[in-house]
């Protein structure tokens, strides 16, 4: 069923009631955005709490203007910190966390309500034994990215693949469009504010909670639109330094490694050929620097190759149709073959080869991708997929680094290196109400606002 189908719609007013909330740091446009696009909802949340992490814009009164409560931080702390303060401030049952640069689809809080609503018709497994409620859901990109890019197409769109093939019962948190059951998100100790830019901090809750014995659950009908607009540069250094490697550390840390999302099988196997690819251009580079230039030549077809691909990408940011389909695929088999004719090498073949051995472990995001964007859009977008499987590989030593320098760190404390349990959040430390301590906590932060 899609989303914008109303048979079996979720219910709207009726269930647990929602806290939106929402991290921004200077948000502009987008937060406007983000904010009428929650307006829009076929269920309309209790709340939406804006949490304004030290911008230096009028991002506060820019929120307070669509009618959305503002909670102002004074500096920056980043967006896991951010987070924790609009939780203590909720009162929904459920927080629903949202990013600023994300369009929420009409029925997507509708979703997150029904799924994690105890008083909905028990699941159970395949011997017929009652399941717990899940104590959070994620959802999904959806196919249609805002930013018109080709980065940015890429990026979103290979997200949204991910989360749609992946498995319903998650192994993770993604604070981008999920939500999860406030008692159980205060007693976690909420997320690990060591994380002071957009990390893996959801990654880890998701972690915290799994070892407690919570259900995640991934509904695919719970859908946003990414209005990100990413640059190549910006794309590797989060993929490596923001995501890949600090996953790499907490898996190593927790010593758990899901088979799920970025994760599967599949990947591990591109990422392989991926690296293989990048020593088999290095062999024979280095072939070439000591033998005075023998197998040079056999570079010549792979790099026509990366050449008609961003020929390829270049067409499809002009539209579909089958006279742009057919011009990319000409360039990428005839460019890489007339190279190859006029400057011949066996040795061609090896990183040929492995470039078509990466792309076949994945045929079926090309063939989404083809699907969606037309198939200059699919051949275009192979070397963007290629860098993101060695951006993963990457990602590896740079994370097993960034565990050893923490396990020293925990060592020297006389702590463990396993899995970090946090305090609970301030509003479960004493024996007042959640109520009234967020009355509390929100005084203090307007307070300090006016300072």
């Amino acid at each position: 069923m899609t989303p914008g189908n109303h048979s079996h719609e979720p219910r709207g007013a009726i269930g647990p009631t929602v806290s939106v909330i929402v991290p921004v740091r200077n948000g502009g446009q987008d937060l406007i955005d983000c904010l009428t696009a929650l307006g829009r909802s076929s269920a309309t949340p209790l709340e939406i709490l804006v949490v304004d992490d030290g911008s230096t814009d009028d991002t506060a009164t820019a929120a307070r203007r669509m009618g959305a409560e503002v909670l102002v931080l004074e500096e920056n702390h980043g967006p896991a910190y951010a987070r924790n303060r609009g939780a203590e401030r909720a009162r929904g049952e459920i927080l629903f966390f949202c990013d600023a640069d994300v369009l929420i689809h009409p029925d997507t809080i509708a979703w997150a309500a029904r799924t994690l609503d105890p008083a909905a018709v028990p699941e159970r497994d395949v011997e017929g034994r009652e399941l717990p409620r899940p104590a959070a859901v994620i959802g999904s990109y959806d196919e249609t990215p805002a930013s018109p890019g080709f980065v940015a197409l890429y990026k979103n769109l290979f997200h949204h693949w991910v989360h749609q093939h992946a498995r319903t019962e998650a192994s993770t948190f993604w604070t981008g469009c999920g939500a999860v059951r406030r008692d159980v998100f205060l007693r976690a100790g909420g997320f690990q504010e060591g994380y002071r830019r957009p990390s893996i901090e959801d990654i880890e809750l998701g972690f915290r909670l799994r070892r407690a014995g919570h259900r995640i659950r991934l509904e695919k009908r719970m859908l946003a639109t990414h209005t990100k607009r990413w640059r190549l540069g910006n794309l590797l250094y989060t993929d490596v330094f923001l995501r890949g490697a600090p996953w790499i550390a907490l898996m190593l840390r927790d010593r758990y490694m899901p088979m799920d999302l970025n994760l599967s099988a599949a990947s591990k196997v591109a990422t392989v050929f991926s690296g293989l690819l990048v020593l088999s251009i290095l062999g024979l580079l280095g072939t070439a620097a000591v033998s005075g230039g023998a197998h040079l030549a056999a570079l010549a077809p792979t790099l026509a190759l990366v050449v008609a691909t961003w020929l390829a990408s270049r067409i499809a940011l002009t539209g579909v149709g089958a006279v742009r389909a057919l011009a990319a695929l000409s360039l990428c088999i005839g460019l890489p073959t007339a190279t190859w004719i006029a400057f011949p090498d066996p040795w061609a073949a090896l990183p040929l080869g492995l470039w078509f051995a990466t792309a076949l472990t994945h045929v079926d995001l090309y063939a989404f991708f083809g699907m969606h964007r037309g198939l200059a859009f699919a051949l275009g977008a192979a070397p963007l997929h290629i860098l993101f499987q060695l951006c993963c590989a990457a990602s590896v030593p740079f994370g097993y680094l960034e565990f050893l320098t923490h396990r020293r760190r925990a060592t020297r404390a006389s702590e463990g290196p396993g899995i970090q349990v946090l305090e609970p959040l301030d509003c479960r430390r004493d024996d007042r109400s959640c109520d009234e301590h967020a009355l509390a906590s929100a005084s203090r932060l307007t307070e300090g606002a006016r300072a």
